[in-house]
Parts: C-alpha cells; structure tokens; sequence
C-alpha cells in the first residue's frame, strides 16, 4: 500500500525536522510514503473563504480518483491508534493508496472535505502545519508519521504500542 501525504504548507519548521525522517524511515519499512506540498495563498491576498477555496482545488488536483482520503480536520472523528489501523488495513484490503491531507491556516475546503472517505482530527487543539518531510517538519506530520507508524506496528504486532 502506498502512502502519500498532501500539505498545504510553504514555511520550514526545522525543529521538528529530525523526529519526522526517524519516523519516515521507520514508516517506510512498511509502506512507502510521499509527499506533495501544496503551496498557500498568501494570508493578506485574501478572504479566508476564498483562500480554502483555492487551496482547495490544489488539494484536489494532487489526489487520484483511486486514493482512500482522509482528511485532517478539526471537525473530523478523534481515533484511537488501533482504530486508526483498522483504518489503515481497510484501505490496503480495497487495494487504494491511502493520501493524508494536512490543511493551511484556514482548514479544508469544503470540496475537500466532500471528497474525504474519512475525517481525522488529531487533537482538540490547532497544531502547526506548516510543512512538508522534504523541507522541514510540522508538528501534524509528526503526529501523523508517528501514528501511521503505531498502526503498522499494531496491524503487524510489533512491539511498539505497549
């Protein structure tokens, strides 16, 4: 199965930077992940709405028609880990590639939103987006490599989870 994650995302986030290719390499040895960064509209162009718009339909240009999607968004469904492999190994028995979508400042669309299989949201609290693995790392993608990490270990009962 394979992995792609699409960020809204132009800044470098370097702290977080070495926790991400940790998790990358470990998340690799069971699936392979790329990465599409889909570059926001500047903050002060634009209205909110109009920007997610835009943005939007970037997200959607960088998704196949095949891809499982699941979008990060706060008013997505909190999952635990094991559900989240559940998740995991439901899309890998339908044969689609999973693709992670990680908003702008300003969230989805809701044309993104519409083309979701599932909604994620990692925390109650807004955590930084802003990056991708190949330029630096935000905190979402750490949480998310982490977690998409934890569910292969889950789905293959390596022992990480407890």
């Amino acid at each position: 199965m394979n992995i792609k994650i699409i960020s809204v995302s132009k800044e470098n986030s370097k702290g977080a930077t070495l926790f991400a290719k940790e998790l990358l390499e470990k998340l690799e040895r069971y699936a392979p992940v790329s990465s599409i960064t889909v570059k926001p509209n500047p903050r002060n162009s634009l209205d909110p709405a109009v920007q997610r718009e835009t943005e939007g339909e970037r997200v959607l240009k960088a998704l196949d028609p095949r891809d499982f999607v699941v979008v990060l968004d706060e008013r997505g469904k909190e999952l635990r880990s094991e559900d989240l492999a559940d998740l995991v190994a439901a899309a890998g028995d339908e044969g689609r590639p999973l693709a992670f979508c990680i908003g702008g400042p300003y969230g989805h669309s809701d044309a993104v939103r519409a083309r979701a299989d599932r909604m994620l949201r990692m925390s109650a609290m807004v955590l930084n987006h802003q990056a991708s693995f190949g330029h630096g790392a935000s905190v979402a993608l750490v949480v998310l490599l982490e977690q998409l990490y934890r569910a292969w270990t889950i789905l293959r009962g390596v022992p990480y989870h407890h």
